[in-house]
């Protein structure tokens, strides 16, 4: 029921008639709650705040109430309006208080460069093309647009591009093309260390080739070592005597010195 049906349901009960039908200033809060100010104009400070019920008029309690419509009304103990004023519309906003709704409505005034990602994932950064210093975005699921995660994206078309925590790009490499940023410093980087590691390369070939020749040189002198404990005991030539031939040959001699 809106204040009009109130009022008139109320000059119904007390026998009334009105010479013409009023208009009256009505909204509804949040909650459902029907008000007015029960005034043939427009809500304004100064006013009285009623509560529509169901067939009566009842002042508005003290404190603020906010309408459907986003304004927001402060009455008074004596339900007498002192302030108006427009709820300020609030947007998600994203890590760095930029609320989603500011961030669509720049990339609508700007050219943007857009592309799919190996996964599927939807990019798009400022610009006729991604570049070192953009900030790149990913469209969500739910068709949100938020600042690309911190690595490396490659697109279908073979674009790399490297993006900070930051979602800002630091390195860009077309498909044939010299890359830029990070990208760039990183391709340096590994023409430098390449010649490096085809000499470790060649290194680790020598000492495979070294580690063959001293595991078969071990195994022949192993092979060697087997054979010499296995082989006959040898002796050199040389004359030996028992214990009685060396007291046979001391006798003889003492014969020998007796006769001179």
């Amino acid at each position: 029921m809106n204040a009009k049906e109130a009022i008139e349901k109320i000059a119904k009960l007390l026998n009334l008639e009105f010479g013409k039908v009023e208009n009256f200033a009505t909204t509804s809060l949040t909650d459902g709650t029907e008000v007015t100010n029960n005034l043939d104009e427009e809500f304004k400070i100064g006013q009285e705040l009623f509560i529509v019920n169901e067939s009566t008029l009842s002042p508005a309690p003290e404190g603020k109430h906010t309408t459907r419509e986003g304004l927001v009304i402060t009455v008074d103990s004596s339900s007498i309006i002192i302030a108006m004023e427009q709820e300020a519309s609030e947007a998600p906003a994203n890590e760095e208080g930029e609320s989603e709704v500011e961030v669509e409505d720049e990339m609508k005034d700007m050219k943007m460069s857009e592309a799919t990602l190996t996964d599927g994932t939807k990019i798009m950064s400022e610009g006729e093309k991604f570049e070192v210093g953009q900030k790149l975005y990913v469209t969500t699921e739910d068709g949100e647009k938020v600042s690309a995660p911190e690595g490396e994206h490659t697109t279908e078309s073979g674009i790399v591009i490297t993006v900070d925590a930051e979602g800002v790009i630091t390195g860009v490499k077309y498909p044939d093309e010299s890359g830029e940023g990070s990208l760039e410093d990183f391709s340096k980087f590994v023409d430098v260390l390449e010649p490096l590691i085809n000499e470790v390369k060649n290194l680790s070939a020598e000492l495979s080739k070294m580690r063959e020749k001293n595991h078969a040189d071990l195994s022949a002198l192993k092979q060697d070592f087997e054979s010499f404990k296995k082989s006959p005991e040898k002796f050199s030539v040389v004359e030996k005597k028992t214990f009685k031939d060396s007291i046979d040959d001391y006798k003889l001699e003492i014969i020998k010195s007796l006769r001179k």
